[in-house]
């Protein structure tokens, strides 16, 4: 018979052997890192230079995710030419997820490929872009994620209610990075934002395992 450590190794290996677990992986290892880094003053500079080489690996990894994306897209198509759509909220903001990081994906690559100077555009003013896009799917997912809620009732939605914790907390850090100042924009510090940006993460990781 396997011992329980056996099987969590598997378990994990299986995990990490797909894109969400590897990406999620890296994301919280990232996070990790900076938020470690505002209690460590002698590294702190090395700790943030390897979460940068973190968020690095995942973007270069995100681009192999494009075949997923328009996939999703087609279906989402195919749901709307058969008219199994459900809900509406639920359908229309979980499409509107899909198609805005779909177009997010398109846009980040090429400010990638135009920070490697392989592309002639403006860089930092796509990546600006990609983060109001990714604040806009953010946006439907809180919605989508307050609809199934309040369809299913809040005993059976422990999943759902997680889920919302998660996209709330990485839209309370990414509206931190946006570059006017409203609200709480600019004002967290960078151990505020990496603690919201850690529990994303984390309970994104915990849902794959």
């Amino acid at each position: 018979m396997p011992n329980n450590n056996t099987i969590t190794i598997d378990h994990l290996t299986n995990v990490l052997g797909t894109y969400g677990g590897r990406d999620k992986a890296l994301r919280s290892m990232a996070f990790y890192l900076q938020l470690r880094s505002t209690a460590s003053q002698n590294q702190s500079k090395e700790l943030l230079a390897l979460a940068k080489q973190m968020s690095s690996a995942r973007l270069v990894l995100r681009q192999f995710n494009h075949p997923s994306m328009f996939k999703a897209c087609r279906n989402v198509i195919a749901a709307l030419k058969s008219g199994r759509i459900g809900d509406p909220v639920e359908f229309f903001t979980g499409s509107a997820v899909t198609i805005i990081y779909t177009f997010y994906g398109i846009l980040e690559m090429i400010a990638w490929l135009s920070d490697a100077k392989i592309l002639s555009f403006d860089a930092a003013r796509l990546y600006r872009y990609c983060l109001y896009l990714w604040l806009l799917a953010l946006i439907n997912g809180i919605i989508r994620q307050i609809r199934i809620i309040s369809n299913k009732g809040i005993e059976k939605s422990k999943e759902d209610l997680l889920t919302l914790v998660g996209l709330s907390s990485d839209f309370i850090s990414g509206f931190n990075s946006l570059p006017f100042k409203i609200l709480w924009a600019g004002k967290l510090s960078l151990r505020q934002s990496a603690t919201f940006s850690l529990i994303a993460s984390i309970i994104g990781f915990y849902k794959l395992w």
